[in-house]
């Protein structure tokens, strides 16, 4: 009896004009309407119902939930980017340079003024803050999934938060 050949199977990823449509790809992104203000109306415009997708910070979700102000979420908004800032390197392609020599000092001194400006930002948290501020700006996760904080203490976590980015607003001039 013969073998039949092994025929290639599709993949059943869903996919769209935003990309895959699996729950790690959509988790905590949202996506909208690509509006327009125009000028001589002052109203927001989208004759196309063109969308767009972005992704969503735990920041965001508490502000817009009532539980950071605007104030505080400019705060967490600057401290987030620039740590952000921090995590970039170097521009995989650069344009090619003929007679010079490559310059590693640069590359070192743009990084060391990222984290110089991060951590002028950075001194102004309480240190009473700081754990929940790292969990919830910096690396970007919920409250409620920090060790410990169920019932009560996810409120304390929470009153630390919006305290600490309090601090900071006021340290940066917000």
């Amino acid at each position: 009896m013969k073998r039949r050949k092994k025929q290639p199977k599709a993949l059943d990823t869903p996919f769209d004009a935003f990309g895959l449509k699996t729950p790690a790809a959509r988790h905590m992104v949202v996506v909208e309407d690509a509006a327009w203000t125009n000028p001589e109306t002052g109203k927001k415009e989208n004759p196309n119902g063109v969308k767009r997708a972005r992704r969503v910070s735990w920041a965001e979700v508490y502000r817009n939930k009532g539980k950071l102000t605007a104030r505080q979420y400019n705060a967490a908004t600057m401290l987030q980017g620039a740590w952000e800032r921090t995590q970039r390197s170097q521009p995989a392609i650069r344009k090619v340079k003929v007679d010079s020599t490559t310059k590693p000092d640069a590359a070192i001194a743009i990084q060391a003024d990222r984290l110089s400006k991060f951590h002028a930002i950075y001194r102004h948290v309480p240190l009473s803050a700081k754990p929940v501020i790292d969990h919830v700006v910096i690396d970007n996760r919920p409250a409620g999934q920090m060790a410990g904080a169920r019932g009560r203490s996810l409120g304390r976590h929470m009153a630390r938060l919006s305290e600490g980015l309090e601090k900071v607003a006021d340290a940066l001039g917000l």
